[in-house]
């Protein structure tokens, strides 16, 4: 898998509920510690759509059943398209954002409804390319999204890079990843193996 499997992200509408997370939020992760084997089981922002590099010239209907299925996610999420600040409201989702908070304050942190709305953020990206990647997702889907994604991007600081830069993107994918084993359980193991090779843990 590459980056050219990954069309695009979330929508324009979306990308608007995370401007107001910008600032690097505090959201450790269960599977910091190495606890994704529990998998019962926040990034997208997405800017605009960006074509798939060679598959650009593709016919169009070959992604129609791709796009198709995508939308059935977010349907079934009940994930608002239209600014509304993302809050859990389907029982993997309140699974996954109780976890997540219980961790965040054993850490001594405040949990609060932007990390919510960021969170579930980043779990529904990452199945969002998981859906559009055709389920087929491994260390270099991992890199791609993190690469690619503008929601990343916000939240890192555009000068780190090398060692700075896996560190600050490791705890963000951690979060994202750990949702992903409740929006999307198919996909979640794939997920945590793909966190595992590029990030350790």
């Amino acid at each position: 898998m590459n980056a050219r499997t990954r069309p695009f992200v979330l929508t324009l509408t979306l990308t608007a509920v995370l401007v107001a997370t910008t600032a690097c939020l505090p959201l450790p992760s269960p599977l910091d510690r190495g606890e994704a084997g529990e998998v019962s089981a926040a990034t997208p922002t997405a800017a605009q759509p960006s074509t798939p590099g060679d598959e650009a010239t593709a016919d169009p209907d070959d992604f129609a059943d791709v796009f198709a299925e995508r939308d059935e996610f977010f349907r079934a999420q009940q994930l608002p398209m239209d600014g509304t600040p993302l809050v859990a409201v389907t029982p993997a989702q309140q699974d996954f954002i109780a976890q997540q908070r219980a961790y965040v304050e054993q850490q001594g942190l405040e949990w609060t409804a932007s990390d919510e709305n960021l969170a579930l953020a980043l779990a529904g990206d990452a199945c969002e390319t998981a859906i559009l990647s055709r389920h087929q997702v491994d260390s270099s889907t991992l890199i791609a999204h993190v690469t690619t994604s503008p929601l990343f991007a916000q939240l890192i600081p555009a000068e780190l890079d090398g060692d700075a830069r896996t560190q600050a993107e490791a705890p963000i994918a951690s979060v994202m990843v750990f949702g992903t084993t409740f929006l999307c359980p198919d996909d979640g193991t794939q997920w945590v193996a793909a966190y595992r090779e590029v990030y350790g843990g």
